[in-house]
């Protein structure tokens, strides 16, 4: 038996995307890029040579 709600419950419009998840992984990706970047430029293993 086809149930009469399977257009209702499987097409649903998308929910709206909050401003907040936008700027916090906005935040995540900038520090994920400075810190490979720092990396990659040798920046900790000269921190870490100075102590």
């Amino acid at each position: 038996m086809q149930n009469k709600n399977f257009y209702r419950e499987f097409n649903l419009p998308p929910k709206p995307k909050h401003d907040w998840e936008t700027l916090v992984g906005g935040i995540m990706v900038g520090i994920v890029i400075l810190a490979f970047s720092l990396l990659s430029y040798g920046f900790w293993d000269s921190l870490f040579q100075m102590f």
